[in-house]
Formats: structure tokens, C-alpha cells, sequence
């Protein structure tokens, strides 16, 4: 259904960041009652990081989606778009990493990362995220199926460094 409305991508940014990472939180810091700013960004990074696997696909399958009569951000906007959301969406999942360090310097008592040069562990993928959006910029088609799988291990790499730098810098 959201396909056919061109909302897939807000869907997925919205279920796979934030009531993923924020619900998990909040369940497990019951007593806290409370959901910390560097939380939010953290989910927002991992969200952004979800939405772009979804838009390699629906820049893969536009032509497709169009005789479907799926109306895809990438059928209703273009291709040029699809690429750029990708690429704003992989930048912004490390500008969030920034906003992330700030928030839990506003809030240190709530926040592992504070004061921590761990934060900085999921930068190690950045490699990899300049190959990736190079990578949206040169293919097309069926060309894209690496590109997907691709999106898919760099998100697992980032977060996984992301959930080290916590846990690394947990007193």
C-alpha cells in the first residue's frame, strides 16, 4: 500500500529507526521513563541508513514500478532524486552522529558517549559509505543488486560500530 503512495520511504525511516532503536530503549530503561536526545539521533542515523536500502530498490525497480503502478519516490521524482535522498541519507546518518555527541554533552548523566572519544568509532565506515554513494551516482538497473546488498552491510557496519562506541564508553 505505502508503495503505491510513494510514503515506503518516511515507513521505513519512522519503523526501522525510531520505534526500533527509541522502543527498544525505552523498554529496557523502564524506570528512566525518559528518552535521551543522543538516543533519538542514534535512531535517526539508523533510519536514514534503512530508508537508503529501500531507495537502491526502488531506483532499481522504477521502470517496473511504473507499469505496476507503484508510485515510488524514485517514479514520482526521478532518478537524479533517488540518487541524491541516497546520498543525503548516507551523509546524514553521520551528521546524526555529531548531533548525537552534542545532545549528550547537553544531557552527560544520560549518555555513555559523553566525553568519550569512542563516538568517533563509526567513522571507520566512512570508506565504505564514499564507495557506496559512488557507486549510486554510477549504476543503474540490474547493475544495482550489489549496491543493495551493499547498503544492507554498511548499515550493519556502522551501527555495529555505533553499538561499540556505547558499549566502550559505558562507565
Amino acid at each position: 500500500m505505502l508503495r503505491y503512495l510513494g510514503l515506503g520511504d518516511l515507513f521505513v525511516l519512522a519503523y526501522f529507526g525510531y520505534v526500533a532503536v527509541c522502543g527498544t530503549y525505552y523498554l529496557c530503561s523502564a524506570p528512566a521513563l525518559a528518552l535521551p536526545g543522543h538516543v533519538v539521533w542514534a535512531a535517526t542515523s539508523t533510519g536514514l541508513l534503512a530508508t537508503a536500502i529501500i531507495v537502491v530498490n526502488n531506483l532499481r525497480d522504477r521502470k517496473t514500478d511504473v507499469k505496476a503502478g507503484k508510485r515510488t519516490l524514485a517514479v514520482r521524482l526521478g532518478p537524479t532524486f533517488a540518487r541524491v535522498e541516497y546520498t543525503l541519507l548516507v551523509c546524514g546518518a553521520f551528521a546524526c552522529l555529531l548531533f548525537a555527541m552534542g545532545a549528550s554533552s547537553l544531557a552527560p548523566r544520560f549518555s555513555p558517549l559523553h566525553g568519550s572519544a569512542w563516538w568517533l568509532l563509526p567513522w571507520l565506515s566512512l570508506p565504505v559509505a564514499v564507495s557506496r554513494v559512488r557507486s549510486i551516482w554510477a549504476l543503474d538497473g540490474r547493475a544495482l543488486n550489489p549496491l543493495l546488498g551493499g547498503t544492507a552491510k554498511f548499515q550493519l557496519l556502522f551501527c555495529a560500530l555505533f553499538t561499540a562506541a556505547v558499549l566502550l564508553s559505558a562507565p
